[in-house]
Order: C-alpha cells, then sequence, then structure tokens
C-alpha cells in the first residue's frame, strides 16, 4: 500500500503541527517562502506562551471573539490538555502560570521551534524554499494550507470565501490630551466596557493611547467595529464614596488604588485640584471623582496598526468540516491556523487553534491509501 504525498503551504506552527502529524503515514513536503516557523520567535514576547491550560473544550473555546461554535468539535478532540501531552512527550518541560498561561520551562519560544524542527526531521518531512506559497499541487494527493491570516490565495482561487480581514489584539489610540505623559503607567484589573461587552484585566497606557492585556482583548471583541467609539473604564472597582472624608488630598486617596501619576491628570482634567482635601470637596466634586474612578469615557480614534499580532477574518468556517479540517468544496484541501476566520484572546489562545487545526488536518489528510 502506497503512501500518500501531502504538501503543506506554509511552514508555520500549525504547518509543522500538521506535517509531523501526517507524516506518521505520508510523504510530506513543506513549502515555505521564509524561515521555517519563524513566526514562532516572537510568541509570548519570546517565551512562547504555547496555550491556555483551561479544561473543558467549551470553557476553552469560550475565548474566542470568532469561531467559538466551529471550535468546540475541534477542542474535543485535539485541546489544551492533549497539547501539554503531545508537547510534553515529546521532552519539552513546560509551567503553568496562575493565570493558566503555559510556557516553556526555558522561556525560550526557540526551545518551541527546535523541538518542531526536530520531530519534523525524524518524521522525513521536506522542508521545500519557495519564493511564493506555490507548489505543484497535482503531484500531491492532499494539499494542507497553513499561509496564515494574510494570505489567502489558494483559498480563494479554489473557491473559497474570505470573511474581511481586520486587525486584532491591538494597542488602541485615543483622543484625550489628559493621557499624554503616562506612558509606561499601568493600572492592574481594570473593567473596561464597550458596546462589544466588558473585561477585565491589567491595562497599560502608551505614548499615543492604551494597550495592556485588557486592551487587546478588547480590541479584539472590537475589530470590526470602525473608529471612533468609546470605552468606558473603571479604574478602580474597589473604590468606596467615603474614602473621600478624610483629611488627605483626594490625589493622595486615589493614588491607593491607581498610579498617582494617573490620578493627578484624572483631577487636572475634570477641574479638581489634586491637593485639595477629600473632606473639602463639594458633592458636586465627589460624584465626579467616583466617575473619574468608575466611568472614565476614553474616545478611540484609530488602532495602532503596527501592533497587530493577530488577524480577524479568514477562511469562512462554514464550508469546511470541523472534524478532520477538510474542505467542503474541495476533496483533500484542508485549512489550519490563523488563515482560518478563528481568533482568540491574549494567552496563549491563538497558538492553541494552530496545534489542534493543524493536528486535525494532519491526521485526517495522513491517511494511509
Amino acid at each position: 500500500m502506497s503512501k500518500k504525498k501531502i504538501a503543506v503551504i506554509g511552514g508555520g506552527p500549525a504547518g509543522f503541527m500538521a506535517a509531523i502529524t501526517a507524516a506518521a503515514n505520508a510523504k510530506v513536503d513543506i513549502y515555505e517562502k521564509n524561515i521555517p516557523l519563524k513566526t514562532i520567535l516572537y510568541t509570548g514576547n519570546g517565551r512562547c506562551n504555547l496555550t491556555n491550560n483551561i479544561s473543558g473544550f467549551k470553557e476553552l473555546a469560550s475565548h474566542y471573539p470568532r469561531g467559538e461554535k466551529f471550535l468546540y468539535s475541534v477542542f474535543s478532540r485535539f485541546g489544551a490538555e492533549q497539547t501539554l501531552e503531545w508537547f510534553n512527550s515529546r521532552g519539552l518541560k513546560t509551567y503553568t502560570q496562575q493565570d493558566n498561561r503555559v510556557f516553556p520551562a526555558t522561556n525560550k519560544a526557540s526551545t518551541v521551534r527546535e523541538l518542531m524542527l526536530r520531530e519534523a526531521e525524524k518524521r522525513n518531512v521536506k522542508i521545500i524554499g519557495s519564493k511564493q506559497y506555490k507548489a505543484p499541487l497535482e503531484r500531491y494527493d492532499a494539499v494542507i494550507i497553513a499561509t496564515g491570516g494574510k494570505n489567502h490565495a489558494i483559498a480563494e482561487n479554489s473557491g473559497h470565501k474570505i470573511t474581511r480581514l481586520k486587525p486584532s489584539l491591538t494597542a488602541l489610540i485615543a483622543e484625550e490630551s489628559w493621557i499624554k505623559g503616562l506612558a509606561g503607567v499601568s493600572v492592574r484589573n481594570a473593567l473596561v466596557s464597550t458596546k462589544a461587552g466588558k473585561l477585565a484585566g491589567d491595562l497599560l497606557f502608551t505614548h499615543r493611547g492604551l494597550s495592556g492585556p485588557v486592551i487587546l482583548d478588547t480590541s479584539a471583541y472590537c475589530a470590526y467595529l470602525e473608529p471612533p467609539y468609546m470605552l468606558e473604564i473603571n479604574f478602580a472597582p474597589g473604590f468606596e464614596p467615603n474614602e473621600l472624608k478624610t483629611n488627605r488630598s483626594v490625589s493622595n486617596i486615589l493614588k491607593n488604588h491607581i498610579p498617582k501619576s494617573l490620578a493627578i491628570n484624572l483631577l487636572a482634567a475634570n477641574n479638581i485640584l489634586p491637593g485639595k482635601a477629600g473632606s473639602a470637596l463639594s458633592e458636586s466634586e465627589k460624584k465626579t471623582v467616583l466617575k473619574i474612578m468608575h466611568e472614565t469615557g476614553v474616545k478611540i480614534i484609530s488602532r495602532e496598526k503596527e501592533g497587530e499580532m493577530v488577524t480577524a477574518g479568514g477562511v469562512e468556517l462554514k464550508n469546511l468540516n470541523p472534524v478532520t479540517m477538510e474542505s467542503k468544496l474541495v476533496k483533500n484541501m484542508y485549512f489550519c491556523g490563523e488563515i482560518l476566520d478563528i481568533d482568540g484572546l491574549t494567552g496563549g489562545f491563538n497558538l492553541q487553534v494552530c496545534w489542534s487545526t493543524g493536528y486535525l488536518a494532519g491526521l485526517a489528510a495522513g491517511d494511509t491509501l
């Protein structure tokens, strides 16, 4: 019984997972125009946030603004637990942070890259350099498309519709002048509300606006909401009105909850003297301070495009089989990774999609003829 010949187009995390899996029963060639697995070196700020150790496929899938229902089937077959078992059984030591983010014990993304390259070599996967994502597909029994979030030519040329692409997990540019001078200042456990919902997490000020995990995740839910739009920020959910009854200056009262520089900027922007005693505030001023802490509005006028980490949009999921990742339009054509109309929040969720969809595509495509 002859082995299948499979072409994997794209040598990123999803493509390599698919290739390694398929190569158990097939002859596999990866076509990659850049350095293989180069993108993985930048994940997790160079540490490679491998996955998020959440048990339960529905709970895991709930962290994806787009693709949640499709991922029920995917994650029920290969979720975070199976991913960790796959890597650990191949010698990768990992650790899990309190927030469930999983990293290699070395804290180096290069460790994960080297493991994937070794596994591909063990399976005799051939890596073919190409100036473009092109391959003589007629020579192969099956093709796995893993060209990432911005390369959809093969998918479109084969009749697959592409959901409009938008940047996701980006910093946001704000209109408010009081933000200037706060670059690098951070707030822990802020609540950020938009038309798309409410999220909690750490917030970071930039030279032009806002970043940090809660803002990146907010940008994901707002990927298709065109600026300008408003955010409402609760900087300190635990702040109580009775804290303003003391003779301490209002800026010193607020600094128990937020950085003093932020408190001073917010107070000044609302015409309240930072040195004024809390007990001396008028009722109107007290209401203003409460609004500052719990309901500060920020007008978002643009995205930091250079900060784009993930692309929302991609190959429409209705034309794919979630069990095998095979196209319903073209037999023996499979898709995996960021080319799909799936994107997750920060915390290892986007790499998890690569591992899961890559594994399923490779498993299905690699069945012996």
